[in-house]
């Protein structure tokens, strides 16, 4: 008996686990000039960026560089209306020479705004 209440404890904690935080969207995108995200300055060339969701309606994008730099930032859900081509993208805000990461679009027409203390 106590076997089987420890097996049915370990199947909960795994499945509250597993929706304690869910991965969604994974986007590839290729910086042509180093772009910061967070406080932190990505590299040229490809990155990719992971939504994560949490139980707590927190919305967190992991953004990685394949030169090695990574960073997580807290982001706002957004819906665009604009758009229509069914594809993802990026939107970055520019300062000077300084590019900044603004939004992440997804192919539906919804998306990310990051959460920048500029």
């Amino acid at each position: 008996m106590k076997l089987l209440m420890t097996l049915c404890g370990a199947a909960l904690l795994m499945c509250g686990a597993t929706y304690a935080q869910t991965f969604g969207d994974r986007i590839t995108v290729r910086f042509a000039t180093p772009v910061i995200v967070g406080d932190t300055t990505m590299p040229a060339g490809d990155c990719e960026i992971q939504v994560m969701h949490s139980n707590s309606d927190a919305i967190v994008l992991v953004v990685r560089s394949q030169a090695g730099p990574y960073t997580s930032v807290l982001a706002n859900h957004l819906f665009e209306t604009g758009d229509k081509s069914g594809r993802a993208s990026v939107v970055l805000g520019r300062n000077g020479n300084t590019y900044r990461l603004d939004r992440v679009l997804l192919p539906d027409n919804t998306g990310y705004q990051l959460q920048s203390a500029n």
